[in-house]
């Protein structure tokens, strides 16, 4: 008797889909509404919810450097997850997303700009 790495006896919400774990719970990166903004030297700080994901009710703080709103909207896809991808650009850090998490990347953002 064997183990399939793509196969489970457990129910759970993920699906297969060519080899990979597609999780019904992500965000939808193209589906998101940026409800608050803080810009601060290189720095930007920006409350968002994708109503496509479940957890947090969808929202999500991302800090991202060198990039203004008009040029991060233009890129159409916001996705909340670190990447090296070239072509998009990705938040620098997350944050829990609640006020303690705001105020957290505001703290960030203070440490960098004194350097």
């Amino acid at each position: 008797m064997g183990i399939s790495p793509f196969s489970s006896s457990c129910s759970d919400t993920n699906t297969i889909v060519e080899e990979k774990i597609v999780y019904k719970n992500n965000p939808n990166p193209s589906n998101y509404k940026i409800f608050r903004k803080k810009t601060t030297g290189n720095y930007m700080l920006i409350a968002i919810n994708y109503p496509d994901c479940k957890n947090y009710e969808g929202n999500k703080i991302l800090l991202f450097e060198n990039i203004s709103l008009t040029q991060l909207r233009k890129q159409k896809l916001i996705d909340p997850h670190f990447s090296d991808n070239n072509k998009f650009h990705s938040p620098i850090a997350r944050f829990e997303p609640t006020k303690k998490g705001w105020d957290m990347g505001l703290e960030f953002i203070k440490c960098q700009n004194k350097n």
